[in-house]
């Protein structure tokens, strides 16, 4: 019988080398850095964005107080200084005026409030503070307040207050960086705000009118001088 001839075992088995894999390993270590990098990207971006959205309503919470306060203010002297009873005062770094609180930010009825930008480390704030309106016009009357003022803004580079008025034609006059007649209040106030490196938003520039005629009468003045003048009639009987 025929004996058949055996044929050659190939011990060499099919499968990935050591190069493959390394290769493969890579690609994969390549793919998983670039979706890592787009995820880091997004979070970074959507962080960024609410932080932006965030300094927005912040700015705008900020203008609103400012212009409702401002926009309402009342023709009340509540200060007295050399004779003149100061209904409005301001220059470029602080204005202080009667008007009333809304009631959610403390007692209703007309506070003295003064707005003012202070010096801080790193830069500038506003700052906002408010005193209930009492029968005193003495010039220190607020300075011995134990109340804290409240930071508006912060991350402030420089800002500015400015004031209008109706020149002898009763037209709009030019902005003024100073007012002197404290015993009427201006026809508008500005705002400017320039804000910081670190700041995320801008500040618009606010121009308020006031509600009030400037020219209106003060109540509160004319009692205080008819007061005044009844005290010196009884002193001359």
């Amino acid at each position: 019988m025929k004996k058949l001839a055996s044929k050659p075992i190939n011990k060499r088995q099919s499968g990935f080398t050591l190069i493959e894999i390394i290769v493969v390993m890579t690609m994969l270590a390549l793919i998983m850095s670039m979706v890592y990098g787009a995820i880091n990207t997004s979070r970074k971006m959507a962080s960024k964005g609410i932080k932006r959205i965030d300094a927005t309503n912040e700015v705008r919470v900020v203008q609103e107080l400012i212009r409702r306060q401002i926009s309402r203010i009342l023709p009340m002297a509540f200060k007295e200084d050399d004779g003149t009873f100061v209904i409005f005062e301001g220059d470029e770094q602080h204005i202080m005026y009667v008007s009333p609180m809304p009631g959610y930010l403390g007692k209703g009825g007309p506070h003295v409030q003064l707005i003012e930008i202070v010096n801080a480390k790193g830069g500038k704030i506003l700052q906002f503070s408010h005193w209930l309106l009492n029968d005193s016009l003495e010039e220190d009357a607020f300075d011995s307040s134990e109340q804290e003022p409240v930071v508006l803004l912060e991350n402030v580079e420089d800002a500015y207050f400015s004031f209008m008025k109706l020149d002898e034609e009763g037209e709009p006059g030019d902005w003024e960086s100073e007012w002197e007649e404290v015993e009427n209040t201006p026809l508008m106030v500005q705002l400017e705000v320039e804000m910081g490196e670190k700041s995320l938003m801008s500040f618009p520039t606010m121009e308020i009118a006031l509600m009030l005629d400037a020219t209106a009468t003060n109540r509160r003045v004319s009692n205080h001088l008819i007061l005044g003048n009844r005290n010196n009639q009884d002193e001359i009987r």
